[in-house]
């Protein structure tokens, strides 16, 4: 199939011998599922248990499968995949005296389920995929790294050997993976680096949450030395009895419900991607960003990720991380950059709304923004006459509740606290409101998030949205088709992925309420929100729901011809 894939040239695309090797795996995949699975007998089928039970170097881990509830399904079933990772024989020989005769024995029933679901995830993955993530969360509910390109998987070793089966996929692996069972506070405990954080979680009386297996968390843990970056003299006032409730803020804005991974992971949502912005358990937000090697959470460095536990994952960071106790308007007030703002703030009146308890995210010009007219004069005169004018201004700048513009979907309206609409979006890694470009996203305040920009937010009166027609849904499909294939035709897979999904995003928000091939949007703007799948991949399907909306509105042809004619461009295509 290699040699084949050699010599078959898809629009131009070259591919490596690693392509290749991942294309043929992928086909062998497919070509198995569809023969041995859902087309044939499934009493003839390769399943993943038969495949077992032919391998005298695997009868140690079928004795397990057989016990296994699951065991039978893996024999016989072909309606649903799995990947299994299956220590050999020479693994289970390796393990103490007795190991295994005490693991099969009938008493530890529970225990047996719980070693085999370790070693299963509910989803068949191919090595290409498989290399990607740095953390699984398995059938058991526990966690365990993964670096597939360094042949690890726990503290075992992959010896190399794929297995396809028309069930899911066997990794043949030298040892026995034993299921962790330390929760987060007890690898935090046992780590060595985070006694003080562990001190302050069990002064805080937070322990049950850190320790709670019945459910999956995230915890930012900060090191002694991040402690020790602090005034000694706060750190030991965190543990008086007075300051229990601060103690207790500062443990639960460290640790947050559900799993955000920092690298790809199966079972977690992934910090960085469109949309996702954890919420600490202390109710704030935490903010992520990523800058190449720099990653940082509320602006503190994360120096080590994705440590699996029992119940979650934990991330180091090399600062405590503090709620935030200040309004939006106080951090204005701090900055340097901000005087001329802070000044028609109060002049507007708009100051007081910024400093009580109501959520507002705040697009804040620098100093430098306000020198040019008409700005200037209204600044060298915020008389009464001229208060309305700043009001409108800077009503452009507020909308109400926290909108995080650190990583947000690729185009989104916002409504200004007067109702105007202004538009966040994102273009080759630069977030921008209504153009501007926003240098410094989301500083966090106890009532809302403060962007800073160094523009003044032009006036964002547009034409109503009612005016919009098929015509226009047309061009602008039609625009970006031919945009997004120009990226990909030179190999840009990424940008042109990139490009559908904004322009997805857009076309959702300009014609989607019009009841125009709704549901084909949503399966547009979804694949932003992936950030496994391959680039190639998404940019394909991206492109061919585009092209799936424009054959709909082809099925109208009759009237579009009108509408055309009537537009004055009775030439405009509107084909595939």
């Amino acid at each position: 199939m290699i040699t084949l894939l050699k010599h078959f040239n898809v629009r131009g695309l070259i591919f490596t011998e690693a392509r290749l090797r991942s294309i043929t795996l992928y086909f062998l995949f497919a070509i198995i599922s569809m023969t041995q699975g859902y087309g044939a007998d499934p009493a003839e089928a390769k399943t993943v248990g038969r495949v077992i039970g032919q391998r005298a170097d695997l009868s140690l881990f079928l004795k397990v499968l057989e016990k296994t509830e699951l065991g039978s399904a893996f024999s016989e079933r072909t309606d649903f995949n799995n990947t299994i990772f299956v220590p050999n024989n020479k693994a289970f020989e390796s393990l103490p005296a007795g190991a295994v005769d005490t693991l099969l024995d009938p008493r530890n029933d529970d225990r047996l389920e719980e070693v085999f679901n370790y070693h299963v995830i509910n989803r068949s993955e191919p090595s290409f995929e498989l290399e990607k993530y740095r953390s699984l969360q398995m059938r058991s509910g526990q966690w365990i790294s993964i670096n597939y390109a360094k042949g690890l998987i726990g503290d075992a070793k992959f010896t190399g050997e794929v297995i396809p089966c028309s069930n899911g996929v066997i990794y043949v692996i030298d040892k026995v993976l034993t299921p962790t069972t330390d929760d987060l506070f007890q690898v935090l405990q046992k780590d060595g680096r985070f006694t003080l954080f562990t001190k302050a979680i069990t002064a805080s009386r937070q322990g049950k949450l850190y320790q709670n297996v019945h459910d999956n968390y995230t915890v930012f843990a900060p090191t002694d030395e991040a402690f020790h970056k602090l005034p000694e003299a706060t750190v030991a006032s965190l543990f008086l009895p007075e300051n229990d409730e601060r103690l207790e803020d500062i443990i639960k804005h460290h640790i947050t419900a559900s799993v955000f991974s920092v690298n790809p992971s199966y079972g977690a949502s992934r910090l960085g991607v469109a949309d996702v912005t954890p919420v600490s358990a202390f109710g704030q937000q935490l903010n992520y960003r990523g800058k190449g090697d720099t990653l940082t959470v509320d602006r503190i460095r994360i120096s080590e990720a994705d440590i699996p536990t029992a119940n979650g994952l934990i991330h180091v960071v090399d600062s405590v991380i503090l709620p935030s106790d200040v309004s939006t308007l106080e951090i204005l007030e701090k900055d340097p950059r901000m005087t001329n703002l802070v000044k028609l703030l109060e002049v507007s009146g708009l100051n007081l709304a910024l400093a009580d308890s109501s959520k507002y995210t705040i697009f804040a010009p620098t100093n430098e923004a306000w020198d040019s007219e008409p700005y200037q004069s209204l600044l060298e005169d915020p008389s009464k006459q001229n208060r309305e004018a700043i009001f409108a201004i800077l009503a452009r700048h507020v909308i109400t509740g926290k909108h995080v513009s650190e990583n947000p979907v690729p185009y989104e309206k916002l409504r200004t606290i007067h109702g105007a609409p202004i538009y966040l979006t994102v273009d080759e890694g630069k977030t921008s409101i209504q153009n501007v470009e926003i240098i410094e996203a989301d500083v966090e305040a106890f009532n809302g998030l403060v962007n800073v920009i160094e523009k003044v937010i032009a006036d964002p009166m547009e034409l109503p949205e009612s005016d919009l027609t098929r015509v226009d849904a047309i061009r602008f499909t039609q625009i970006a088709l031919k945009d997004g294939a120009k990226l990909y035709d030179q190999g840009r897979y990424q940008e042109s992925f990139e490009l559908f999904a904004r322009r997805g995003y857009e076309l959702v928000d300009k014609y989607g309420s019009r009841g125009y091939f709704k549901t084909k949007l949503l399966s547009i703007v979804a694949l932003s929100r992936d950030p496994v799948r391959e680039f190639a991949d998404n940019a394909w399907d991206s492109r061919n729901a585009f092209r799936a909306i424009l054959r709909e509105i082809e099925l109208q042809e009759d009237s579009l011809g009108d509408l055309l004619e009537l537009s004055g461009d009775p030439t405009s295509k509107f084909g595939r």
